[in-house]
Order: structure tokens, then C-alpha cells, then sequence
């Protein structure tokens, strides 16, 4: 197969989704979302690459079905914290080597910059259909994400994420954008590339050819939103306890700065996260609440005395598919049961409004996350290991 990388293009964006979704069915993404990323960040921190078949322009071939992400306690509490990030929130090579992985993972975290949870993913009957499996329009057969982690406490920290479609597997377009992706984080500075693999037995060799060390396992988790039996919502609610929106905080409060105070101190128990700054509240607003696929609607914030005390962020396509950008509890108020009263107010909440696949992440050690979503019927489809390369 003839393969030409290039720099990513605006008019690439629905093509790129289309490589996404058959990739790693269970991401959700839009090209308005993927050109907003494109558009909000600075050069040196993000960057995207594009493997096409030159000469190729025939329609998608639909078929198949699909599936699915993450959290840190500090040391000694459980944390009622998780995040899946993109893309949420957001390097996956020839004829005669193993099987290449539909995606060798390193996904732009709930920030929209940090690394995140995907996965290659097996199929399994509550996931939405994928995307196409041959070429996506134009001709393209791959993908790649890469970039510099703004709010790492370390320099240099890069992440690459390559994603390619099944049928051009084994045909060199995986092993080509990660040589192009780790190029270009040199370029920018970078002296760390952090990516996931899919603990598949086929991924973390690809990425250990390639130099990568896996370092830590996450799971990914589905639950069919149409069919789940979610908790009702207790009547009455505890005393002094009340669900709202964060419409309703920043209505309260001026603007969402109790929010983000929140969001800060559970980021930084998230297990498994890269160690981080914190970013300022303007930063944090524009990479979160600004972005086009996160939907403050179907997001729920739980108040105890009128303070945040535990939030779930809803992620959603448009259409069908829904992602838990980040679940957390403050910590002066965990061991209470809010993460899970925020996490199925909002669950419900994206059902009645038409959503039906539900996927979410959890870092292995996280016990606290991975029991509330154990409990809200979230079954384990895929596992994935965190991965690091020094470049």
C-alpha cells in the first residue's frame, strides 16, 4: 500500500472522525469538535497528521459493531474521582509483522491535552456501530494527534496518538505515523511521548518495538444507556444536598469557579495521571466548557450546604453516544455516595434525552470509581496499558 503522510486540513475533518470512530468506535467526536480542537490550540501543543492513499476516493463501507476509559487517590483514601478524557474530557507498521493495532493510544485527556484513555477495542453488542473499515472519504486510512502536555509539572512531555483503520492494518500506515508523529514532538521540544495501547496481546508489542514501556493498566467500561437499570434518584435527597447543572452554579456564583476549584483538587487524585500544574481558571474554561462536545445540559453538580461537592461531566456526539468527561468528589465530602448521585442524575438525564451508549474509564487501581460504576451496571469491554518513550 502506498502511503503518504501530510499535515492535517479543515476539509479533512469529517474523513478524520470517520478514521476515529473505526478505529476506536467507542470515542466521541464531531468534526466541529475536531476543527474547534484544531482552531483552539496553539501549534506547539497540538499538531495532526493525516495518511492517505493517494488516488483513492471511494464512499465508506459501513459495517460491524463496536465498544470504550480513568483516576488517582492520594495516598491511603480511595478517590471518587475519574476522567476518560478527547477527546473527551480527550500512537495507536508491514505485511509480515504481527497484527497492528486499529490504534496505538495516546489520547488527548480530559483538558483536551493531557493524556487520556482509549482503546482498541473488541466488539460487543451494546456499542454503536462503527464507521468505515476500508478508506474513509478521500482516501485516508489513518490518523495521528500529537503535541506538548500545557499543563505537565514536567518539560518536554509529549503525547502521540495514531489511529488507523482495520482493513489497512499490517500495510505500514500505523508504523509510518508514529515515526512522523515522534519527528515532529522532537521538533516542538519534546524529550517524553506518552501514548495508550490496548492490552490485547497485539498493541503493547507494537508499541515496545517502537520503543514505548507500558506503565500503568486501565479498564474501559460500556453501559447500554436504552436498557440499564440506573438507580432512581433518592426522594428525598439527603439534607442539605442538592442536584443542579452547572448553568445553575455559575448562575449562583457569578461563573463557574466553584466548579473548577472542584475539578482541580479531584484532577490531582486521579490515579494514574501525569503529574500537573494547575492551570489558570480562564484556560480551564476555555478547554472544558467551551469545547463543542462537552454538554453543560446533561452535566450534573451535587451541592452539600450550597458548596461543590461532587460533579459528573457529560461528553456527547449529538446523536448517540455519551462519554464521562471526568466523575469527582471533593475530598472533604467523599465516602458519601455523591459521585455516584451526580454520575446517574446525569446518566438518566442523557437517556431522557435520547442518548444510548454510555462509555467511561477507570485507572486498574482506582477500586472507589470502578464499584460506583460497577454498580450503575458499567460492564469492563477492553483494558489498556499507559505507555511512555523517551525520545
Amino acid at each position: 500500500m502506498k502511503i503518504t503522510v501530510r499535515p492535517f486540513h479543515p476539509q479533512d475533518a469529517e474523513a478524520t472522525v470517520a478514521v476515529r470512530r473505526a478505529a476506536v468506535p467507542h470515542l466521541v467526536g464531531t468534526a466541529r469538535s475536531l476543527l474547534w480542537e484544531t482552531e483552539q490550540r496553539p501549534e506547539h501543543e497540538r499538531y495532526r497528521l493525516i495518511a492517505e492513499q493517494p488516488g483513492q476516493h471511494g464512499q465508506p463501507e459501513q459495517h460491524g459493531q463496536p465498544e470504550q476509559h480513568g483516576q488517582r487517590p492520594q495516598p491511603g483514601q480511595p478517590a471518587e474521582t475519574g476522567s476518560t478524557g478527547p477527546t473527551g474530557r480527550t500512537g495507536r507498521p508491514g505485511p509480515t509483522e504481527p497484527a497492528e493495532p486499529a490504534a496505538l493510544l495516546g489520547r488527548l485527556g480530559r483538558l483536551g491535552h493531557r493524556p487520556g484513555r482509549t482503546a482498541e477495542i473488541r466488539h460487543s453488542g451494546h456499542a454503536p456501530p462503527p464507521g468505515p473499515r476500508t478508506a474513509a472519504p478521500g482516501g485516508l486510512v489513518g490518523c495521528a494527534d500529537i503535541g506538548l502536555i500545557a499543563d505537565s509539572g514536567t518539560p518536554g512531555q509529549g503525547f502521540v496518538q495514531t489511529m488507523v483503520l482495520p482493513a489497512a492494518q499490517r500495510a505500514g500506515v500505523g508504523g509510518a505515523l508514529v515515526a512522523a508523529a515522534e519527528e515532529r514532538l522532537r521538533a516542538m521540544g519534546a524529550v517524553r511521548a506518552h501514548t495508550w495501547a490496548a492490552d490485547d496481546g497485539v498493541a503493547p508489542d507494537f508499541a515496545e518495538r517502537r520503543g514505548y514501556r507500558c506503565l500503568r493498566r486501565a479498564r474501559i467500561l460500556g453501559l447500554d444507556l436504552a436498557t440499564a437499570r440506573l438507580p432512581a434518584q433518592p426522594a428525598p435527597l439527603p439534607e442539605g444536598v442538592v442536584l443542579c447543572t452547572p448553568a445553575e452554579v455559575a448562575r449562583e456564583a457569578g461563573d463557574l469557579r466553584p466548579l473548577y476549584e472542584a475539578d482541580v483538587e479531584c484532577a490531582a487524585d486521579e490515579p494514574g495521571a501525569a503529574a500537573s500544574v494547575r492551570l489558570p481558571y480562564e484556560v480551564w474554561l476555555r478547554h472544558n466548557w467551551l469545547r463543542p462536545d462537552w454538554d453543560a445540559r446533561l452535566s450534573s453538580v451535587v451541592l452539600v450546604d450550597g458548596a461543590v461537592a461532587a460533579y459528573s461531566v457529560a461528553q456527547t456526539d449529538g446523536v448517540d453516544r455519551y462519554w464521562s468527561g471526568m466523575t469527582g468528589t471533593r475530598r472533604a465530602f467523599r465516602g458519601r455516595g455523591l459521585a455516584a448521585l451526580a454520575k446517574a442524575d446525569s446518566l438518566r438525564r442523557s437517556r431522557a434525552a435520547g442518548y444510548r451508549h454510555a462509555f467511561t474509564g477507570n485507572d486498574a487501581a482506582n477500586a472507589a470509581m470502578l464499584g460506583i460504576n460497577r454498580r450503575l451496571g458499567y460492564t469492563v469491554v477492553a483494558s489498556q496499558w499507559r505507555c511512555a518513550k523517551t525520545l
